[in-house]
């Protein structure tokens, strides 16, 4: 067991070393900088075989490890125990000596001195330094600083993220809601609107689902990913599947775990050979009119969906639903009034255009 020191004497050495790991923690700009930089000089600073830091601030989209000098056989085990033991519910309180098994190694084992880091009572994560036999459990106050400079830092570079995050997704919001407000090429700008909800919660595919209420079942009436080609103008009974149950109730949900839920209906995944893991399924609705369910399928990374995914999605649910409803009373208005009011198949040399609809002025520039 390592030598407790109270209050250890440190070289001018060692505090210039731990000045300059400050300096780098407060100009850093990335997460990945930041530990790019501090792990191999804290490595260094005490001659340990490795170094970790596990972040887990809840502003960032998932967990971040990094490590440097760790063997890479390791690596994804010590980082499954630190998901599982120093998580966001962690108490991990103090520095304290931890056994790190390597299950990919047999019977080794990884010792590490674990700190955590925190700023006000938020839990950020901790840095790990691989146990030595005269490594102290307190190494200086210096030390001490600069664990609270360096918490100061991936608090920042959190908040950062979570900012550059959120004008991500706003700036896919406002892209989906502008296209869908237009009027024209339906299936054209809803394919865009799936792959903009695929790419801003990294999922895998995505699909829109209609509802057929003479015939009381669900159409795929958009579908972009895999079985895309499999799966269009695909029917299933209403009251099937996840989409029946969001339907039904009209609350959006997040099922991290399809397989096991009873709800899910397997015919699907069967005939198209997509394996749907996890998922989140919203109702389009558009006032009082149930238009079908916008389901977005398979985090990419094989990581569960957020309550965050599912917010920003649910707006854009919003957007479609108005769009496909505002496209199918166009397309009822065109066929059932305007047609015979002109006596042609299309809208092109229309006499008596409706010049205040613009949708109107749009299928007519169209047909040109």
């Amino acid at each position: 067991m390592c030598a407790v020191q109270n209050q250890p004497q440190v070289s001018l050495g060692t505090a210039l070393e731990l000045v300059d790991l400050a300096k780098t923690a407060v100009m850093g700009q990335s997460l990945e900088d930041l530990a790019g930089s501090i792990l191999p000089t804290v490595r260094s600073m005490f001659e340990v075989p490795g170094a970790l830091l596990y972040l887990i601030d809840s502003r960032m989209a998932s967990p971040c490890f990094f490590q440097h000098g760790l063997d890479p056989e390791t690596v994804p085990g010590i980082e499954r125990i630190c998901s599982e033991r120093y998580g966001l519910n962690s108490t991990h309180s103090g520095p304290q000596p931890a056994v790190i098994p390597d299950e990919s190694a047999g019977n080794a084992a990884a010792k590490f001195l674990l700190y955590p880091l925190r700023e006000n009572d938020s839990y950020l994560g901790l840095i790990g330094l691989m146990l030595q036999e005269n490594l102290p459990h307190r190494l200086s106050e210096l030390w001490d600083r600069f664990l609270g400079l360096l918490s100061n830092a991936v608090s920042r570079l959190a908040e950062r993220l979570r900012t550059e995050r959120e004008i991500s997704q706003l700036n896919t919001y406002l892209t989906v809601s502008s296209m869908l407000s237009q009027s024209l090429g339906l299936h054209d700008m809803l394919e865009v609107a799936l792959y903009c909800c695929i790419e801003v919660v990294s999922a895998e595919a995505a699909s829109i689902l209609l509802v057929d209420e003479e015939k009381k079942e669900f159409q795929f009436y958009q579908v972009e990913g895999p079985s895309k080609h499999v799966l269009m103008t695909k029917t299933f009974p209403l009251e099937m599947g996840l989409a029946g149950s969001v339907l039904k109730t009209q609350q959006s949900e997040i099922i991290n775990d399809v397989q096991s839920d009873p709800r899910f209906y397997k015919r699907i995944d069967s005939e198209s050979g997509f394996q749907t893991r996890n998922m989140i399924a919203l109702p389009l609705t558009a006032g009082e009119e149930k238009i079908g369910v916008l389901e977005v399928l398979n985090r990419s990374d094989e990581g569960p969906f957020t309550d965050e995914d599912r917010l920003l999605l649910l707006s854009i649910a919003e957007e479609i639903a108005f769009a496909i409803r505002n496209a199918k009373i166009f397309e009822y208005v065109v066929n059932s009034y305007c047609k015979q009011r002109q006596g042609q198949p299309s809208c092109r040399g229309c006499k008596r255009p409706l010049g205040s609809w613009t949708p109107c002025v749009r299928y007519r520039e169209a047909a040109i």
